[in-house]
């Protein structure tokens, strides 16, 4: 009786997106910096659309956040991502070509740079770096959901990057009323958690042997700007 009350308490706090935030891992703290030179939305997937491929609900959502900060700020924006697990042959079908499109439908004087080849948060940070590097870029702000969060702030730093964090929610609210989104995003926490593990025991130990890998940990900073334009205003 006692444990079958406890596994109800344990499901009943799943689904309570209050009790959910208290499981996400945490960012660093929030300091200042230098001032960001581009905005990088990290890919979040695509899906099949028939037999073609669009963006995921979650990815869509990252594009339309990135662009309203590189419209505020007026910043060049890095869309970084490839295709599942590989980099294509053309880059005109990586999951970064599609973020740009969806830019460019909105924003037709966007100044946007595809990075189509990575297939990870840690290639994500490793080939944007590379990229802006002879643009004479250090810091960014980097767009992704709070969960995943933690873990891009950590790669891009380890890349030489100052990073400003514009983390989505993905919580619904209100904040206790029972939600299946809260519960949803339970497993996406845990595999955040692994996977945070998984880096520090396996890519930053190795990247630290390297000078131009092992960089001291950045500040992060969060802002706001203006408003963007509707759709097909091109300005």
């Amino acid at each position: 009786m006692l444990i079958t009350a406890a596994l109800a308490l344990v499901l009943i706090g799943a689904t309570l997106p209050a009790v959910v935030r208290q499981f996400y891992p945490p960012l660093p703290a929030k300091e200042p910096g230098a001032r960001p030179g581009a905005v990088v939305v990290l890919g979040a997937g695509r899906q099949r659309d028939g037999q073609d491929y669009r963006l995921n609900p979650t990815g869509l959502r990252r594009v339309q956040a990135g662009l309203r900060e590189a419209w505020q700020r007026d910043l060049p924006i890095v869309l970084s991502g490839g295709a599942e697990d590989h980099a294509p042959a053309d880059p005109d079908d990586s999951e970064a070509a599609m973020m740009a499109q969806e830019v460019l439908r909105v924003w037709p004087e966007a100044r946007t740079h595809i990075e189509p080849n990575s297939r990870s948060t840690w290639e994500n940070a490793r080939n944007t770096a590379a990229l802006l590097r002879p643009l004479g870029v250090k810091s960014v702000v980097v767009v992704t959901d709070r969960a995943h969060m933690p873990r891009a702030i950590l790669c891009f730093q380890r890349h030489g990057l100052r990073v400003e964090a514009v983390a989505l929610e993905s919580l619904p609210k209100p904040a206790w009323a029972p939600s299946a989104g809260a519960l949803s995003q339970v497993p996406v926490i845990w595999r955040e958690w692994a996977a945070l593990i998984w880096y520090y025991s396996a890519l930053f130990p190795v990247a630290a042997r390297f000078k131009r890998v092992a960089c001291r940990r950045r500040p992060v900073r969060w802002s706001r700007g203006r408003a963007l334009p509707a759709p097909g205003s091109g300005s």
